[in-house]
């Protein structure tokens, strides 16, 4: 097991965006970004077993599977194919508009509609042979304890993630979509694993909030804290959080095995202030002074209810 680096953050801002910030920290937003996987990889699938091919000629390089049926009819399906491939071939960011392109290729694709039993059993020993082999990134190291239906698999890309993980940080910075199918096992060639893009964007391999606890003194102040292995968590990761939930966050961290520490301020996506790590928050984060602090697990304090879609929203 790696050694932890401690984080604290001191956020104030306005008590919407606070609010909206706390449904982050709990990891109770809807993860677009995620469904867009879902939706990509059953696309991916279904070209690797023929199902959908390109209209015009191509040859994915990372992996040529994908494209090796050659090219098809001009049909709705398989033009959305094309345009799959595009991003594929251009890692697109799973910003807004990447997510946008993905609904209509998915929609167009209408592969969403194809149940596993009407599939051509050769497609389907492909299609399960390329889940098995990839089944812990694309579907989870616990999944992977379990009993593996393919069926099962395919009919649950079609269901939208309601929730994500507690301070998921690729809520606050995309990730790229070529990366998030290539996972950790190498399954493109030339591209990034999805680790080495995270250390690259989050300064982290993991970036989520482990270990995470917040309390909240008031309507426009929140305290949290969470732990990252060996290192913090990037200051192009904190500095995005304070322009996405208009506020000023205060970082602190420290890594005693990693010999790091220090501070830094955020205001509004600026770099306003940083040094060392003051004597006055060590002492108060190792004697536990201050307000209670609640664990981000389900049986936490509950999370004021939020209606807006997107966090943007929230910016006035």
């Amino acid at each position: 097991m790696f050694p932890w680096c401690q984080n604290r953050l001191e956020i104030t801002g306005k008590s919407v965006c606070i609010d909206v910030m706390q449904s982050w920290i709990a990891g109770t937003e809807t993860p677009l970004y995620r469904h867009a996987i879902r939706q990509a990889t059953k696309l991916f699938l279904a070209g690797c077993a023929g199902i959908l091919k390109p209209v015009k000629a191509v040859d994915y390089a990372p992996y040529p599977m994908m494209t090796a049926s050659g090219t098809g009819a001009p049909t709705s399906p398989n033009q959305a194919f094309q345009h799959f491939v595009e991003l594929l071939e251009q890692d697109a960011w799973l910003d807004s508009k990447t997510l946008a392109r993905m609904e209509k290729i998915w929609v167009q694709a209408g592969i969403d509609a194809l149940k596993w039993e009407n599939i051509p059993s050769s497609a389907r020993q492909v299609m399960a042979q390329l889940m098995a082999v990839h089944y812990t990134d694309w579907f989870g190291v616990a999944a992977a304890s379990g009993r593996f239906d393919p069926q099962e698999r395919w009919e649950g890309f079609n269901v939208m993630p309601e929730t994500t993980c507690p301070c998921d940080m690729l809520m606050v910075m995309p990730s790229r979509l070529a990366t998030e199918l290539n996972g950790e096992s190498g399954l493109f060639k030339g591209l990034n694993t999805t680790s080495e893009l995270y250390v690259q964007l989050f300064g982290v391999e993991f970036p989520a909030g482990h270990q995470a606890s917040w309390c909240r003194e008031d309507v426009g102040s929140l305290t949290l804290t969470l732990s990252s292995p060996w290192y913090p968590p990037s200051g192009e990761v904190m500095g995005e959080m304070s322009q996405l939930f208009d506020c000023e966050i205060r970082h602190y961290w420290i890594s005693p095995e990693a010999g790091l520490s220090g501070y830094s301020c955020f205001d509004q996506g600026d770099h306003v202030d940083s040094g060392p790590y003051p004597a006055e928050v060590l002492r108060q984060t190792t004697a536990g002074e201050g307000a209670r602090m609640y664990l981000v697990t389900p049986e936490a304090s509950p999370v004021p209810t939020v209606t807006t879609a997107h966090y943007s929203n929230i910016r006035v």
